[in-house]
């Protein structure tokens, strides 16, 4: 068996972002904005110019330049510059579109401005829903508190010199810095705030479950039983089962049904056809044998699937 990298280090190295849209919105005066749910997505926003209030779920937070807060579920809430902002749905706002995923928003004709470049992303792995399923409905990074500040200050520094600017690909190279930004907070988030990761995420960092989660990971086309991945870390076939449950949260085959489930679903978003080698990469020994656990877990067939998440995806 090939050495076996970080169990989350290969949770982080796996992590595809796929940008929707984004939109750089400047505000003048009293002025707010609703972002509606947008499900099977992420958002976030990085302040980088004045201040504003975040509200979600009955919480309110306080952004001043340079802070980052991301929202790994996609739920619903708005931004406004003090509790007596006009708050206005984002959709009846008009917007400018620079490139099919990138807009420009502008409200408010005079007072205070404040800028916010807002993303809509999806990070597209069964790692990063296991991840997101682990965070909070908020994370809000500030970039006045060690040690964020550091990689944050820089990072932010060059989005707001490429918002501030007009040049010829500029909306690509905002959003790529967007795009680190958004790694670079996750994975701090998983680095450092351990104390309020569970399940999953707790499994990885255990030595032996997080080595057997990361032989799944990278080799979903073993035929792994109890007694061969007890074997390959050390423990019992009785012992493993047990702290696997106990850890991961449901039985090893099990997750290991589901994670070979998720990582075809990834494949078949991305355009692959099912075939006799796309089954055999994913453990299984034919196409009809793969199609009927598919149905099975997701209740849905191929077709059925592709189609839905089509729809799902449709932004207005």
């Amino acid at each position: 068996m090939s050495q076996v990298l970080s169990p989350m280090g290969e949770a982080l190295h796996f992590l595809k972002l796929t940008s929707v849209f984004y939109c750089k919105s400047q505000i003048l005066g009293n002025h707010g904005v609703a972002i509606p749910e947008i499900p099977g997505t992420s958002m976030f926003h990085i302040v980088t110019e004045g201040h504003c209030q975040l509200e979600c779920n009955h919480q309110t937070y306080h952004l001043e330049p340079g802070d980052f807060i991301f929202l790994p579920k996609g739920q619903g809430h708005l931004f406004k510059y003090d509790e007596d902002s006009k708050v206005q749905n984002l959709f009846d706002i008009y917007r400018e579109q620079i490139s099919p995923s990138y807009e420009t928003l502008f409200l408010g004709d005079s007072g205070l401005k404040t800028t916010i470049l807002c993303g809509v992303i999806r990070l597209d792995h069964p790692s990063a829903d296991l991840i997101i399923d682990a965070m909070p409905e908020v994370i809000h990074i500030q970039s006045s508190k060690a040690p964020y500040s550091s990689w944050m200050n820089q990072t932010v520094r060059l989005i707001a010199e490429e918002a501030e600017q007009t040049q010829l690909g500029g909306e690509t190279v905002l959003t790529r810095l967007a795009d680190v930004m958004v790694i670079q907070a996750l994975r701090h988030w998983i680095n450092h705030q351990q104390d309020e990761q569970s399940g999953w995420l707790s499994a990885l960092r255990d030595a032996r479950i997080g080595k057997s989660l990361a032989l799944i990971h990278k080799h979903p086309e073993i035929a792994w039983t109890l007694e061969l991945l007890g074997k390959e870390i050390g423990m019992s076939r009785t012992a493993f089962a047990n702290r696997f449950s106990e850890l991961v949260g449901e039985p090893m085959l099990q997750y290991l049904t589901k994670w070979r489930i998720n990582i075809a679903k990834m494949k078949l978003r991305d355009g692959e056809k099912v075939t006799l080698d796309f089954v055999e990469q994913l453990g299984y020994k034919s196409e009809s044998a793969f199609r009927r656990t598919f149905k099975k877990l997701t209740g849905q067939n191929i077709s059925e699937y592709l189609e839905n998440t089509k729809a799902q995806w449709q932004l207005d």
